[in-house]
């Protein structure tokens, strides 16, 4: 099955039993000792598995990405992909479990085409003391000036959507965006307020659980807070990445053969073409029968979902 990684300082959140993605630090040189040891991993891995699915942080593309690319480069695989991602590193580090969770079964290419639309399907923010600093979610002037009044708080969500909201006590994410029940919610404490995330922010959103996980190293240089508390809610329901693998279409890439749904390639880095849909076909014409279509020969099999397994809150 396909290998899901992150090389960067994420750490793993356990929310899956058993399943998690591998974790790797990747503020090295590429051609240092640690980044030849890197892509050597790389090569040992692709000896094993079919395909390398790696994720990084887009707002931080130099720890990651470019030893990434070199890692491809060097070793003149078409079975690495490379998926960067614009998520607030909790969130991140969520998603990253999702696809290691999904991997024993789905296909490499389809497994990246799914990984940028599983932030679609998450609310992802955090409460934080001041936005004056804030470069990675679109923040209004009046914000910024907002951000010196003594007591200001602001309610930022970087998924499903960007937004900023001026935070008072009671203020919380829209229950419109709540991900479908049953709602986990995870936080991590920065100097922000814990009470708010279980008396607020899981009552607004229909929790069944809020838990308090570590607070990610990456935290700080996303929020640019002093002070503040980073969640992000998403559906115990395994039916809902059912539903997305159902809905997502591949075609081959035209360079690398790969099926994937993206407008990049995340195998090659080739730009996909436009596909327009097939014209309908015309009515039959009165006065003349449509001919019969193709039958199977025997019953066409029904696709079964991976199976089930149940979303545990970390310890």
């Amino acid at each position: 099955m396909t290998l899901v990684m992150v090389p960067d300082d994420v750490p793993g959140l356990g929310v899956f039993r058993g399943v998690a993605a591998e974790r790797f630090r990747a503020g090295f040189s590429p051609l240092s000792d640690e980044g030849l040891e890197f892509t050597a991993r790389i090569g040992s891995t692709l000896a094993e598995r079919p395909a390398v699915l790696a994720l990084y942080p887009s707002w931080r593309p130099d720890a990651a990405g470019r030893l990434l690319r070199f890692a491809r480069a060097s070793l003149g695989t078409r079975r690495l992909a490379i998926v960067p991602l614009d998520l607030p590193p909790l969130a991140l580090s969520l998603v990253a479990d999702q696809l290691a969770f999904l991997a024993p079964y789905v296909a490499p290419g389809t497994l990246a085409t799914v990984a940028p639309r599983l932030a679609g399907l998450l609310v992802a923010g955090a409460r934080v003391n001041s936005v004056t600093r804030l470069e990675h979610v679109p923040t209004g002037f009046g914000d910024h000036l907002a951000s010196y009044l003594p007591g200001s708080e602001f309610l930022v969500t970087a998924a499903p959507y960007p937004s900023v909201l001026r935070a008072g006590p009671d203020t919380a994410p829209v229950t419109g965006d709540a991900p479908r029940p049953p709602v986990v919610v995870l936080a991590a404490e920065h100097g922000g307020s814990a009470a708010w995330v279980r008396d607020r922010l899981g009552r607004a959103l229909g929790a069944v659980s809020v838990s308090m996980v570590a607070d990610q190293p990456l935290g700080a240089e996303y929020w640019r807070a002093k002070r503040y508390v980073e969640f992000v809610a998403f559906s115990g329901d395994s039916g809902v990445l059912q539903a997305m693998l159902r809905d997502a279409v591949c075609e081959p890439c035209p360079w690398c053969g790969a099926a994937v749904g993206s407008p990049v390639c995340p195998f090659c880095a080739m730009v996909q073409p436009v596909r327009t849909p097939p014209p309908a076909a015309a009515p039959p014409q009165a006065g003349h029968a449509a001919a019969p279509g193709p039958s199977p020969a025997w019953p066409l099999p029904a696709e079964q979902p991976p199976p089930a397994r149940l979303v545990s809150a970390p310890p």
